[in-house]
């Protein structure tokens, strides 16, 4: 009885070692396998342009209604890199439904002006994001650790709604602007309606700037679930980064028939345009 149970004992001290040891392996491998995935989807993002260095001029801004020129005039893209990529890493919070609690997280996005798109890789451990919209392509991916599926949407809804994004965060890139997939309606002297169509998706929304000409808020609608909803976001201070002036918080919230409902919200802690 003494033999079995040191045997027991011995066995389980083993399993506690191999647990000890493994599960830091298996969690950078976690790690790597997801980064991998998301560096090669904002590499073929960047390469569907190239990168000619090319500088952007008056003449590329002379399409853009007064309101917009001047915005993209003040945060500075005018000699800027026009076919460039953002590389930005923030730190927020995000929730799925207005009773749920806060989940913390950290991401990385890629951006690009030309064509305009992103890839956004989110971690709230032990749970990992992948959100993007190329070509007017969209999907999300959610997985425990990289490993496990959770859910996983590529559907003409996940299209319109990633562009959606897409449109409302060219604040956070904002030689995006100039890109000709964008037609402009001019609202009133505080207001215009951009649409964006890419490869047969389009979607549009609104920009609001304030008394600085700088914009503070975009709204738009996207699919929540099977329905359609009001959807805005917020922009809560500009600074300059890499040379363009850009935001350093953003919220965003659902405007539902039963109430606002704030999800997310962010800071930008890194920025870099290559």
């Amino acid at each position: 009885m003494t033999f079995l149970t040191s045997q027991t004992s011995s066995f389980y001290i083993l399993l506690f070692i191999l647990f000890v040891f493994l599960l830091p392996g298996s969690i950078f491998y976690a790690y790597y396998r997801f980064n991998k995935r998301v560096n090669k989807q904002a590499e073929f993002l960047f390469n569907l342009s190239g990168n000619t260095e090319k500088l952007v001029s008056q003449e590329d801004l002379r399409h853009l209604p007064q309101i917009v020129r001047q915005y993209v005039l003040k945060v500075g893209v005018l000699g800027k890199c026009k076919d460039c990529h953002a590389i930005i890493k923030q730190s927020g919070n995000i929730r799925q439904e207005k009773n749920k609690r806060w989940m913390a997280f950290t991401a990385k996005q890629f951006m690009s002006a030309k064509p305009l798109g992103f890839v956004w890789a989110a971690r709230s451990f032990p749970i990992f994001v992948m959100d993007k919209s190329i070509a007017g392509e969209g999907e999300t991916n959610v997985s425990f650790l990289g490993y496990l599926s959770l859910a996983s949407e590529h559907s003409p809804k996940t299209h319109q709604s990633a562009l959606g994004r897409c449109l409302g965060e060219l604040v956070l890139y904002p030689v995006g602007f100039l890109n000709k997939d964008i037609s402009w309606e001019i609202i009133d002297e505080t207001s215009v309606k951009a649409t964006i169509v890419q490869n047969h998706t389009s979607i549009e929304g609104v920009f609001y700037f304030d008394e600085n000409g700088l914009i503070n808020r975009f709204v738009t609608s996207r699919y929540r679930g099977d329905s359609i909803e009001k959807f805005t976001g917020k922009i809560m201070g500009y600074e300059q980064k890499a040379g363009l002036l850009v935001p350093t918080e953003l919220n965003a919230t659902w405007n539902l028939k039963e109430g606002d409902f704030e999800y997310f919200n962010c800071k930008i802690i890194h920025y870099k345009v290559e």
